[in-house]
């Protein structure tokens, strides 16, 4: 079999994708692209099947990932049929069981059908190189998006995240957060932002969020030392803050990525014994996460915004968001991968 190359098998409006027994990160890359391209030819439901697959790249959840927000934005469905568990845990590891259905064979898969007909694609439909404009299945209501699926998403970044009000109220804040200031996930929600500086710096942290108000933008907290966190216990960590203006429907939030400035020296420690080029791409890495966690949250909104809505301006809104966060993470998962070591391949 062609490297990235999968059988597909279509019937109605049904398509099953069949992975090989081996799928490098090479070939996860090629049978994503043919998930998404099912989903574009009309495929109301996708089916990826894992049945005869053994071992495959962590590639392969990047791809599931992919497919799953494009069916959302579609208004299609995705299956998985995975019943090694080696496999089962690149989507685990994820949280994709929790979103996507899995199942432990084909049968079992294509046995839960909903009654009544299927959607037919067009003629063309489904084969490779067709011209032929897909018929897309009739609109379904929106999907709901809930706060869980969000805190899923920002739970799975490595810097921590936090969401603050106006008034400097913490609104939402990552694991991630919570674990480097020393308290559990769900207790930074409600504290004011100024408990989280040192008692001599608050006075002084209101007027410079008062002013950052006045004239929000997307920029480093501060361009002067490395800043320090007040832990739970008291302690201090030294941190970097990047801050981002985040356009609400009741006013507007702010974004604030914080970085451990203990792993960030670490790494500039190492950047030091590198060569320009080398130093310049870690610039770009660093300027790449913050863009694409801005754009993460702005998606995200977006959907949460959508709530409520009309069902046509909501499906709008959802499908907007979600190609937009298809594209981010998909950047974010090409610049990853460039500096990966090479794994087996299929």
């Amino acid at each position: 079999m062609t490297e990235g190359i999968a059988p597909v098998a279509w019937s109605g409006g049904r398509a099953v994708v069949t992975f090989p027994e081996r799928v490098g990160h090479a070939a996860a890359a090629g049978i994503g692209e043919q998930l998404l391209t099912a989903l574009g030819q009309g495929a109301a439901t996708l089916i990826a099947d894992l049945s005869a697959t053994r071992w495959c790249d962590p590639a392969v959840g990047a791809a599931v990932a992919r497919a799953y927000q494009r069916a959302l934005a579609s208004q299609a469905e995705l299956r998985l049929v995975i019943p090694a568990p080696d496999v089962r845990q690149v989507v685990t590891a994820e949280a994709l069981d929790r979103l996507i259905p899995v199942y432990s064979s084909l049968p079992a898969a294509l046995a839960d059908w909903p009654a009544g007909p299927v959607p037919e694609p067009d003629d063309a439909a489904g084969r490779e190189g067709s011209r032929a404009e897909p018929r897309y299945p009739a609109a379904a209501p929106a999907a709901p998006v809930d706060e869980a699926v969000l805190r899923q998403l920002i739970d799975a970044l490595d810097d921590g995240v936090a969401l603050a009000a106006a008034d400097g109220t913490i609104v939402l804040a990552n694991r991630r957060l919570a674990a480097l200031l020393g308290y559990q996930p769900a207790e930074l929600t409600g504290r004011p932002v100024e408990e989280l500086v040192p008692a001599t710096l608050r006075e002084a942290h209101r007027g410079h969020r008062a002013a950052y108000a006045r004239q929000p933008a997307a920029r480093p907290m501060a361009d002067r030392a490395r800043l320090v966190a007040v832990r739970r216990d008291g302690s201090t960590v030294p941190v970097t803050i990047t801050l981002a203006p985040v356009p609400t429907a009741d006013g507007q939030l702010v974004l604030a990525v914080v970085r451990d400035a203990t792993r960030a020296q670490q790494v500039d420690d190492l950047t030091a014994l590198l060569d320009g080029n080398a130093a310049h791409e870690a610039a770009r890495s660093r300027d790449l996460l913050d863009r694409v966690t801005a754009s993460l949250f702005h998606a995200g909104l977006s959907l949460q915004a959508a709530t409520g809505q009309p069902s046509e301006v909501a499906s709008e809104r959802i499908s907007e968001a979600l190609r937009r966060l298809d594209d981010v993470l998909h950047e974010i998962r090409l610049h990853v991968f460039r500096f990966r070591p090479p794994g087996p391949e299929s």
